[in-house]
């Protein structure tokens, strides 16, 4: 079977003329908003108005103290290594990469942590989370300004792979 594809009609407005203008329309309002000196650029939502490598280096960082790490015996070359992550209180660790599966348990306080391409979630005591080799951690933080977070990290990885790479 044979199908004949017309174009469609003609329009007096084309789409890609249409959306170029509606993004120079937004980027007028925003500039009009975001003048210095201007209350209403203080009430935009946050990841418009803040910058967030200033923000990471005013926060203090977490202090990582490795407990154990050992040779995996039924997996050559593969060594599993366990980690004990402090964070004081509002302690945020800017973007980073694990040279191995990481998989975290909250030992005390509650974190907030984000991975490239999922929504940022909340983690309490008591509770896990998984971070899949070679992904981007967006961040970790600790949600609490006067108390101190606690993980327990345990990451499978190749011998002498990096365990953290920074990469801001």
């Amino acid at each position: 079977m044979i199908a004949i594809l017309s174009s469609p009609p003609a329009s007096p407005f084309p789409a890609p003329r249409l959306w170029l203008f509606a993004g120079l329309a937004a980027a007028t309002a925003l500039s009009l908003i975001l003048k210095p000196g201007n209350q209403a650029a203080i009430s935009l939502p946050w990841i418009v108005c803040s910058n967030a490598a200033s923000e990471a280096s005013a926060r203090p960082r977490p202090a990582v103290e490795t407990l154990q790490s050992e040779p995996l015996a039924g997996a050559p070359g593969k060594y599993v290594t366990t980690q004990l992550v402090h964070l004081p209180p509002s302690a945020f660790s800017p973007r980073h990469v694990h040279g191995g599966d990481l998989t975290v348990y909250v030992l005390k306080g509650t974190v907030r942590s984000e991975h490239a391409g999922l929504p940022a979630g909340e983690f309490h005591a008591g509770e896990m989370f998984y971070e899949p080799y070679r992904t981007t951690h967006v961040f970790l933080e600790n949600l609490s300004p006067t108390d101190s977070a606690d993980l327990l990290a345990v990451i499978v990885h190749d011998q002498d792979a990096p365990l953290t790479t920074f990469l801001d």
